[in-house]
């Protein structure tokens, strides 16, 4: 394991390398932030596409849901139930990732940009049937985060845990106690 920086050394590594407070004081970058060019880089992406994206945020965090499911990656999936909660977006809908066949809450679109997620996640590559319906709901700036969304979270899954990043204090291990099989 990566150590786990003190959130005081983590702050003042984060301002110096230009990094938002926000992010120094979670784990993912309080174990990040041993190297903060890469943890600034990092910060730069993740910024745009949570905050200044063009793709909406529910869909986005269906997307992270879904790609932190099917890595295992407690950390991710278990942060973005947090934000996807925070953005009011329906239980059901969040939960929903873990079968989305079964979820009756998704739309066709819903079904789609989680199945991009998947086809990213197994072949890097979003098929033909996919992208058609996704190309149908979505204009070319929200496309490029559409496709950026999974793979970005993918990279990071990777990073959570062979670094064994824990869960930050404030947020609650796998919903129900289920968790990937």
């Amino acid at each position: 394991m990566l150590p786990l920086l003190s959130i005081e050394d983590a702050r003042r590594r984060g301002a110096e390398a230009g990094i938002s407070e926000r992010f120094t004081t979670v784990n993912a970058f309080r174990v990040m932030i041993n190297n903060p060019s890469v943890a600034a880089g990092l910060e730069r992406l993740l910024t745009t596409l949570m905050f200044h994206n063009k793709l909406n945020s529910r869909t986005r965090e269906l997307m992270i849901l879904r790609t932190g499911w099917r890595t295992c990656s407690e950390y991710e999936f278990c942060q973005h139930v947090r934000v996807a909660r925070e953005l009011g977006i329906a239980e059901e809908e969040i939960l929903g990732v873990r079968d989305p066949e079964r979820c009756k809450a998704y739309s066709d679109v819903d079904r789609a940009a989680i199945k991009a997620a998947d086809e990213i996640h197994e072949r890097a590559e979003v098929s033909p049937a996919t992208w058609a319906v996704l190309q149908k709901a979505f204009g070319p700036e929200e496309l490029v985060e559409l496709l950026l969304v999974p793979g970005f979270w993918r990279m990071v899954a990777g990073y959570l845990k062979t670094a064994k990043v824990p869960l930050d204090e404030d947020v609650p291990s796998w919903p129900e106690g289920k968790t990937p099989a």
